[in-house]
């Protein structure tokens, strides 16, 4: 008999099944390291190695290699117990004091900007704008704008500045119409996000779904200034996201993808009124 036993490696089918197996690995591969990087607009070809971080949503070595050459952390701010501590103790009338003073103009008298290009801080997070501000004051976030307004801020300052504007009424502008003109694959992002480009949802760490420390509510921000700040991301111009989530992410999305989640959080939409991305926001 030529054919062999049943399961002896003589076996036809034990071939056949070995093959397959192979072939599978090698079209499996070809897709994931070859194909769909290539298929990504705006991407350069990746190697192996990035291939396989993008695949399992670790920063790529690019990113890894510019932080080891600068030698320094995303940010200086660390979630420890004294830190929680410092935001508890929060004045939010002294706080009014000085956002009147260096605030108000770009940012509005209530938190909530005139202009596109400048972020609504009403009702975020004290930890998410005491970050921001530190990192501003530090380097780790490009200083160019505001690096005149909080240079002079002392930590107490921040602390106060912070707990202010968590205190003011939430810029909530999404409203029922956006929400259901919003076409599944923004929705889909948003809400699920894209596991097979390492892209976790929007939702699960900027709410409703959940809130990661320091992670800013993007439900009713400026559009503009969410399409500035994901393009910063995507191309490492801004680069004080701890661990490089968000530049991990940002890199992942199309500009057609970045402009519908912009228009999705800022409650605008499909065909509304255009963005303003001409200047860096703060």
């Amino acid at each position: 008999m030529t054919a062999g036993r049943p399961g002896s490696s003589r076996d036809r089918r034990y071939a056949v099944w070995i093959s397959a197996t192979a072939a599978l690995f090698v079209a499996a591969a070809a897709v994931g390291f070859v194909w769909l990087p290539a298929v990504q607009a705006g991407r350069s070809a990746p190697d192996l190695w990035d291939a396989i971080c993008s695949a399992i949503g670790l920063p790529a070595r690019d990113v890894q290699a510019a932080a080891a050459v600068a030698g320094r952390p995303a940010s200086d701010v660390a979630w420890t117990a004294a830190t929680q501590q410092l935001l508890a103790r929060g004045n939010a009338a002294r706080g009014v004091t000085l956002a009147a003073a260096s605030c108000s103009n770009c940012h509005g008298r209530t938190g909530v900007s005139d202009d596109a290009i400048f972020p609504n801080l009403a009702g975020q997070s004290a930890a998410s704008i005491y970050k921001q501000l530190q990192d501003f004051r530090s380097g780790m976030r490009d200083p160019a704008v505001m690096g005149v307004y909080v240079a002079s801020l002392t930590d107490d300052d921040m602390r106060d500045l912070a707990a202010h504007y968590a205190s003011l009424p939430e810029a909530v502008a999404r409203t029922t119409d956006a929400l259901a003109s919003a076409d599944d694959p923004t929705r889909r992002l948003a809400e699920f996000g894209d596991p097979m480009r390492g892209i976790a949802a929007c939702a699960a760490c900027h709410g409703p779904l959940g809130f990661t420390t320091a992670a800013p509510s993007l439900q009713g921000q400026q559009r503009g200034y969410l399409e500035v700040q994901l393009q910063a991301l995507a191309s490492g111009r801004r680069h004080n996201d701890i661990s490089a989530q968000m530049r991990s992410i940002a890199r992942q999305l199309t500009p057609r993808e970045i402009d519908s989640l912009a228009a999705y959080y800022a409650g605008v939409p499909p065909g509304g009124v255009a963005s303003q991305t001409s200047a860096p926001g703060k």
